[in-house]
């Protein structure tokens, strides 16, 4: 098993807690960097799923913002326009993908959709994780769909590190659950259980304390198992 792991252009530790928690349901499995900077596009041929990481806030030009939030950080349009190359071509290799905070982020606006540029500006104060500690909060599931086979069950708490949040949900996708502040928290397609799996959190599962949480094990178990299941399927 191999997964392309796209590059969060930001700490390195960081980065590295993504492979780490990929490591925990398969230490065998192997796994390659992608990035702009590598031009690597063509390594996903290579690779039996895709993970797309967090980071830095998208360029707002790409949502139709008529202007940009002082606390718009990070943006790197050709991280964008990678990772938009990204999301084609593994959908075009009917490979599993899984979107990861601005990993939803970019999914949802490559599909048309927009973003909250600040959440705390219009009154959500419970989702950007401050000082390093780790902001809690609750989620409902929303809709039958990959996210509510995997975890099994109707509300859950997880963790928060973003000051953005999708708003406008993108052509074919769907909202999967939300923040008990009516915050979007996955998204997934429409027909997700007619497809190749295709997931986006906003929360972090591979920073989550409490590893057996389902909304960080289940979530990697269903990842892989649906890489597993693809791997078959074309080897027949």
């Amino acid at each position: 098993m191999r997964i392309a792991v796209t590059d969060n252009m930001g700490a390195e530790e960081k980065f590295w807690l993504y492979i780490n928690w990929l490591k925990s349901g398969n230490p065998d499995l192997e796994w390659v960097k992608l990035s702009y900077v590598d031009e690597n596009l063509s390594e996903i041929e290579k690779c039996d799923g895709v993970l797309l990481t967090g980071g830095g806030d998208v360029e707002p030009s790409l949502y139709d913002s008529a202007s940009t939030h002082p606390k718009v950080y990070g943006v790197d349009h050709n991280r964008d326009d990678f990772e938009r190359q990204v999301i084609d071509e593994t959908l075009r290799q009917e490979k599993p993908l899984l979107g990861i905070c601005r990993g939803l982020q970019i999914a949802n606006v490559h599909f048309g959709g927009t973003l909250i540029q600040d959440l705390e500006e219009i009154g959500h104060t419970e989702h950007s994780t401050k000082d390093e500690y780790e902001q809690r909060h609750w989620i409902e599931l929303t809709r039958t769909g990959i996210l509510s086979e995997t975890i099994e069950r109707l509300t859950g708490n997880v963790n928060s590190f973003h000051h953005q949040a999708a708003d406008k949900i993108g052509s074919g996708l769907a909202v999967a659950a939300r923040s008990v502040d009516g915050i979007v928290e996955a998204i997934e397609f429409e027909d997700a259980l007619a497809k190749p799996f295709f997931l986006c959190v906003q929360w972090h599962p591979e920073r989550m304390k409490d590893a057996e949480n389902p909304f960080s094990k289940n979530i990697l178990d269903r990842f892989l198992t649906s890489i597993r299941k693809s791997e078959t399927a074309k080897a027949v």
